[in-house]
């Protein structure tokens, strides 16, 4: 018998989930089985808001397939934060944690695949397991200092280097997002990433 399609993709998902988390600390098989157990396959449409602004969010995400834009807004413009690919989690800025309403918004560029987790199931999950508890800490103690050193690096960047480094270390990116969004992400216009982006493809060819 046919196995069904969101089957099979979850089953992919959450070994590709298994993987990453396996990677992060050592922890026995059982347990992180009993983590990843408790996600669950949800997708999500195009430009469809995964988190609105002013929610408390109650999950977290991590995508296995399509691009999260994560903007908010100032003086009616929407200014964007980053984007999150495949391998990625997002979760709100802990809003979870603070109950304020929360200011970022995190866009579904294309049709994208997560697997997603309610905290409270897995505060729950952590307050029974020591391993668990570890894996997410430092989990999340690597996605900050990820953070803090790409921003830091960001902001001393010229506008040309910041495309380069948005070309190295997210290639695909800048081929799945329009140019308009990409130029946002790095503070320019689009007419100047236009002359950026000539300028790298005519080098690239030598």
């Amino acid at each position: 018998m046919a196995i069904n399609k969101d089957i099979l993709v979850e089953i992919q998902a959450k070994a590709k989930l298994k993987e990453m988390f396996s990677h992060v600390t050592a922890i026995d098989e059982k347990e992180l089985d009993s983590l990843i157990n408790i996600f669950e396959l949800v997708t999500f449409k195009r430009n469809t808001e995964v988190i609105k602004e002013g929610e408390v969010s109650e999950y977290f995400y991590f995508i296995y397939s399509g691009i999260i834009k994560v903007h908010f807004y100032k003086n009616g413009k929407s200014i964007i934060d980053r984007f999150d690919q495949e391998g990625a989690i997002f979760g709100g800025n802990f809003t979870h944690i603070t109950k304020q309403p929360g200011s970022h918004i995190y866009e579904a560029i294309d049709e994208v695949i997560t697997l997603k987790i309610k905290y409270a199931d897995l505060e729950n999950l952590c307050a029974k397991s020591h391993a668990i508890e570890r894996l997410y800490r430092i989990s999340m103690e690597l996605f900050h200092s990820a953070q803090t050193q790409k921003l830091s690096k960001f902001k001393a960047l010229t506008s040309e280097e910041r495309y380069y480094e948005l070309i190295e270390q997210h290639h695909s990116i800048t081929n799945r997002v329009p140019l308009k969004d990409i130029a946002n992400y790095l503070d320019m216009t689009p007419e100047t990433l236009s002359r950026i982006r000539g300028k790298y493809d005519k080098k690239s060819k030598y």
